[in-house]
């Protein structure tokens, strides 16, 4: 299979079937945009010195030709595959990027009959820490099969999905250096509101256990991972999780519904970056339009720190002091609930970094994800 390079064109990596049509669902369609009709016949080199990122980064040229390749890998070799959760699709289904609808709702994992763990045997250098990483025993990061899984819920304010950089960055670093079996959720978002993003996530943990043989994964070791508006839709769904059953139930045909009568829709550990927590005070106002529409009696139901219960599942958390965008009071204020209510947990507070960092291996939280491989291992 021919790879894309840096020295491959925009144009020509644009027109490969099936980038073109799909490339949004791993590298966001608002960041391919960046790319005018302008630069089409440059090279990714060129336009990573041409062109900038909303926030003046140079253009993430490594990041779109990596996503590319995981493309073609799924499309040509099978090695990843895009699962439908809601609808039955063919085995080979690739979606159209941004559809945002039940159809499109998915997970993208490696796939079980070809490369089960091909985050880890595909990833690139922007998931490798710069650090000795040795929080998980090498003989558990080997492992085939018998796995813990680990969902990885991108943030966006529940308006776009950051899917590389809090999706696949995050299942490569999972798989290759915590032994995880890792899959990347696309959740519907913004027009669609409460609770259909949650039942998404409730629909993924469901899935995974029925299907964790086929999978190689332990179904009582379930992680959820979310940043930022993703850190909310897994901690809210910790809690909501028998609410969102019983809806999921209520809307999926007799003839599928049987299987996921005794199937626990809650996960057994979280894990949250940078965390949209609370909508009462000090809170992310785009996140809360989005999931909401401005429904005043969502608010004290969707603040996670109001609902934590001695049964909340272990959690990890870290945000930056100087977070501009979701302030860091959401983290200390989840905190302070799971102390009171007995939770295991670890919560951290760097002091700079702001938002969206991800991996954040440039600033001072960039240790975080090897304390929260520990802090699981413990």
């Amino acid at each position: 299979m021919k790879t894309f390079t840096l020295d491959d064109r925009f144009d020509e990596i644009m027109n490969t079937e099936p980038i073109g049509r799909s490339i949004g669902n791993l590298f966001p369609s608002c960041w391919t945009a960046r790319i005018t009709s302008e630069y089409a016949h440059y090279t990714m080199r060129q336009i990573q010195k041409k062109v900038t990122m909303e926030w003046g980064a140079p253009f993430f040229a490594d990041a779109f030709v990596e996503c590319a390749n995981i493309l073609m890998y799924t499309f040509l070799e099978k090695r990843f595959r895009f699962v439908p959760l809601w609808n039955e699709q063919e085995t080979d289904w690739i979606p159209h990027a941004d559809l945002n609808d039940a159809e499109s709702v998915f997970l993208f994992t490696g796939n079980p009959k070809v490369d089960n763990i091909a985050f880890a045997h595909t990833s690139g250098s922007g998931s490798i820490p710069p650090y000795p990483t040795n929080a998980v025993p090498e003989e558990k990061r080997k492992m085939e099969f018998n796995r813990p899984a680990v969902i990885l819920c991108p943030g966006g304010g529940y308006e776009m999905l950051s899917s590389y950089t809090e999706g696949v960055l995050l299942a490569q670093r999972m798989e290759r250096d915590g032994g995880y079996k890792a899959f990347v959720l696309n959740y519907r978002i913004r027009p669609n509101t409460y609770p259909l993003p949650q039942m998404d996530l409730a629909m993924a943990v469901m899935h995974i256990r029925r299907y964790a043989k086929e999978y190689g994964i332990d179904p009582q070791k379930i992680l959820v991972i979310g940043a930022s508006a993703g850190g909310h839709l897994c901690a809210s769904e910790a809690f909501l999780h028998r609410d969102l059953k019983d809806e999921i139930l209520i809307m999926l045909p007799k003839c599928k519904k049987e299987p996921y009568q005794t199937i626990m829709a809650c996960p057994d550990k979280i894990g949250l970056l940078y965390p949209v927590v609370s909508f009462l005070t000090e809170y992310h106002e785009g996140s809360w339009q989005s999931l909401t529409n401005g429904k005043e009696a969502l608010r004290e139901k969707l603040s996670v720190e109001q609902h934590i219960t001695p049964d909340y599942p272990i959690t990890y958390a870290f945000a930056n002091q100087d977070d501009g965008c979701v302030p860091a009071s959401n983290t200390l204020r989840l905190e302070e609930s799971l102390k009171k209510a007995g939770v295991m947990h670890l919560c951290e507070i760097y002091p700079s970094g702001d938002h969206g960092v991800a991996l954040g291996y440039d600033h001072s939280c960039r240790e975080w994800s090897e304390h929260m491989l520990a802090f699981f291992e413990k």
